[in-house]
């Protein structure tokens, strides 16, 4: 029997699932980081591989996408 309103169930799942996310955007800002770029960039969920490779910034990506490339956000 639980405790009323008890989030033991839910909870661990879900901060396991972010935990990856976190952990493949520091991969990124390392790779990010060997090529001198430090600053901050856009990155969404989901973390399809495409997503990850265009935000790398490796050779190939860096002839469609530049250092800063930011959102387009309207206020």
């Amino acid at each position: 029997m639980a405790i009323h309103s008890s989030k033991a169930v839910g909870e661990p799942p879900f901060f396991l699932a972010s935990s990856v996310f976190f952990a493949i955007k520091d991969a990124i800002m390392a790779a990010r980081r060997e090529l001198g770029n430090e600053d901050w960039f856009p990155f969404d969920s989901p973390a399809t591989p495409e997503r990850i490779w265009m935000a790398c910034l490796d050779e190939f990506t860096m002839s469609f996408v530049s250092f800063d490339f930011g959102p387009k956000l309207s206020v």
